[in-house]
């Protein structure tokens, strides 16, 4: 996505369309910055303790398997991270969430070795502060609970969310050219969250959320500066059977001392600025070795050959023709895996070695799922960046070739 969540709070630099803005203005605007900063660390903060409450069903038995219905009304505050916005933003924004989720209580899944999460599917409409400018958004979303607090009736919990966006008000350069934040109606969707419910009736339970919520399309078409919110909500959750949580205790991850070799060839397209409507293709070789640490965690490093296609074009200083193979860059990284059965997220960050380009940053980031087809055959989804501005959305295929299966 254009800008990861923390760039867009953090790294972009204030320049006012006129040149200027006065001292109040430029104040709120880093207040506004240091709030959501501190709000951000928080669910990191609680996303740790979640991770080391690793737990199993009680020696009682396991319970039922849980469904429920969530519906949750929104309101907070655009997050003006450019400065055109603070112009343009007049409103509240304002939406709705309802989310269908289920709690699977197994011995044999994946689910055991993260405190039982809650998985499910979500649907969010957001305002973003200017109907006429910015419009209004909606996305679709897989998403995970990871609990942090869990009673019989009491959950404390935070949201990671990850998914397809629609926006009905994308950037035009004649009809609509002060929308700087998308340049496409088709985008991808983040949401990060701190979510706590409270069991009132056999069915029901009242509950209420603060969350981040990022839209944008990886640099797909410009512009794309991406828009953040910050909500806080309120609503109910309707649960299907009328049976309380079950009580679980410790269960930690099986250690695993596994090693595997991964190649990845990724392929993907980006527009290169706002005013050039040309579409650039894009893609990555890379081979990557892979530690497995336990059943759900692995680090990894590698090896990149990365084609960008629009380099020339996006980075600012170059006014000569470049070659298509001087559009190569070359890196090393390293990675952390979350694994979750045949799905695992990942991060990476890298360093270019070489390149004829010289890049903005010397290094760049790398965010996105995987999933095992086969047992050797994975599927790869990323974005690949530049520090932290968003270059292109990569799909692709990778080969694994496991050499070592051992538990500690």
């Amino acid at each position: 996505m254009s800008n990861c969540i923390l760039q867009d709070i953090v790294c972009q630099s204030i320049t006012d369309i006129d040149g200027s803005l006065n001292q109040v203005e430029i104040l709120k605007y880093w207040k506004v910055k240091e709030k959501v900063l501190v709000f951000i660390s928080f669910l990191l903060l609680l996303s740790g303790v979640s991770e080391a409450q690793n737990t199993a069903v009680s020696e009682v038995g396991l319970p039922p398997n849980q469904t429920h219905l969530s519906v949750l009304y929104h309101h907070g505050i655009v997050i003006p991270h450019h400065a055109n916005m603070i112009y343009f933003i007049d409103d509240f924004s304002r939406g709705v969430e309802i989310n269908y989720g289920l709690w699977r209580f197994d011995r044999e899944g994946w689910q055991q070795y993260y405190n039982y999460p809650e998985v499910g599917v979500g649907f969010f409409y957001n305002s973003y502060g200017n109907p006429d400018i910015y419009g209004q958004g909606m996305a679709i979303y897989p998403y995970l609970h990871f609990p942090i607090v869990r009673t019989s009736r009491f959950t404390l919990k935070n949201k990671v969310a990850m998914g397809l966006g629609y926006t009905n008000n994308p950037f035009d350069p004649q009809d609509n050219p002060w929308n700087q934040i998308f340049g496409a109606r088709l985008n991808a969707y983040v949401g990060f969250g701190l979510y706590s419910g409270y069991r009132i009736l056999d069915h029901w339970s009242l509950y209420a959320s603060a969350s981040v919520n990022h839209m944008s399309n990886g640099a797909a078409r410009k512009p794309n500066n991406g828009i953040n919110t910050l909500t806080f909500s309120l609503g109910t959750r309707y649960h299907f059977l009328k049976d309380e949580l079950p009580r679980l205790k410790r269960h930690d991850a099986p250690r695993r001392n596994n090693r595997d070799i991964e190649v990845f060839l990724n392929y993907g397209r980006s527009q290169a600025n706002d005013y050039n409507f040309n579409i650039y293709t894009s893609g990555s070789l890379s081979v990557s070795h892979i530690w497995h640490r336990s059943v759900k965690s692995a680090w990894s490093v590698g090896l990149d050959a990365i084609y960008f296609g629009a380099a020339p074009y996006a980075y600012p200083g170059i006014k000569e023709y470049v070659s298509h193979i001087d559009r190569m860059f070359y890196g090393v990284y390293g990675g952390r895996y979350w694994i979750m059965g045949k799905t695992s997220l990942f991060v990476q960050m890298g360093v270019y070695l070489y390149s004829h380009i010289d890049p903005p940053q010397p290094v760049y980031p790398r965010l996105g799922i995987r999933h095992r087809i086969t047992d050797r055959l994975v599927a790869n989804f990323s974005v690949k960046a530049s520090f932290f501005r968003s270059e292109f959305m990569e799909f692709g295929l990778g080969y694994r070739i496991p050499y070592k299966n051992s538990e500690l």
